[in-house]
């Protein structure tokens, strides 16, 4: 799953310097080059179109998730053992915790406005990219002792980044089943909107919060994920009514 570097251009935006938790230099090496080609540009094929609406990119390096999966788990055990942050953090995960909690909201602010917040103005203004106006991350873990699967929903969010940190895992695949509107969530997904695809450790999965989606069940070994939802009040009101980007309404 790797991205078509684009060559013979100038750079023109500086990646961000990520907290010091990261390590130095925690971006895979082909990130950068694909970062900026589709916020200049918007060409999707740079990302690792994976399905339509669905894009992967290496993000992360292995060093570095295993830095931020240490820095999370440092951050929980100093944490009291009830009180926010506790027991899921939302309905649909009974294990992991809200990032917020643990002080790391500065973090995923900068990871939605200087990374998803370029990119979704690019591949996802037709569902609100170009209105994200907040952020809810979290870690969702799958394993033995933690979740097992996740049944077919949608997200609370205009854009999602779903980004491995790992560990090491077999099953718990990722799976989606076209984007829909409130009105039509229930209409069975076409051929063409079926995809399933492996999580891989430092990828990031970037679609459409309104794109259906679940995980399968865990085979074996632990996944560990961080979880962005980017909100926007105008993609929300929107979604309410059936829109253009409605898998449903442009099948009919």
């Amino acid at each position: 799953m790797g991205l078509e570097l684009a060559t013979n251009f100038q750079s023109i935006m500086a990646l961000p310097q990520f907290p010091a938790f990261l390590g130095n230099d925690p971006l895979h090496h082909s990130f950068g080059a694909a970062f900026r080609k589709v916020a200049a540009e918007g060409l999707s094929e740079h990302t690792g179109e994976v399905g339509p609406g669905v894009y992967a990119i290496p993000m992360f390096k292995p060093k570095s998730c295993k830095l931020l999966l240490a820095e999370i788990d440092r951050r929980i055990h100093q944490m009291p053992s009830s009180g926010p942050g506790r027991g899921g953090p939302n309905s649909m995960h009974d294990h992991g915790v809200v990032l917020g909690e643990l002080g790391m909201g500065e973090f995923l602010l900068q990871l939605r406005e200087e990374i998803v917040d370029p990119l979704a103005a690019r591949l996802f203004a037709d569902v609100g990219g170009e209105h994200l106006e907040a952020e809810y991350g979290f870690l969702a873990e799958y394993g033995r002792d933690a979740d097992d699967a996740l049944g077919f929903h949608v997200d609370d969010s205009a854009v999602t980044l779903n980004v491995c940190l790992g560990e090491r895992f077999s099953g718990s695949e990722l799976y989606f089943r076209g984007l829909r509107c409130d009105e039509h969530r229930q209409i069975p997904p076409t051929a063409d909107e079926v995809l399933e695809l492996r999580h891989e450790p430092g990828v990031a999965i970037l679609h459409a919060g309104r794109h259906r989606h679940g995980v399968n069940p865990i085979l074996r070994g632990r996944r560990r994920n961080l979880i962005l939802w980017c909100q926007s009040d105008v993609a929300k009101q929107a979604a309410r009514s059936c829109q253009a980007w409605c898998g449903a309404r442009s099948k009919a």
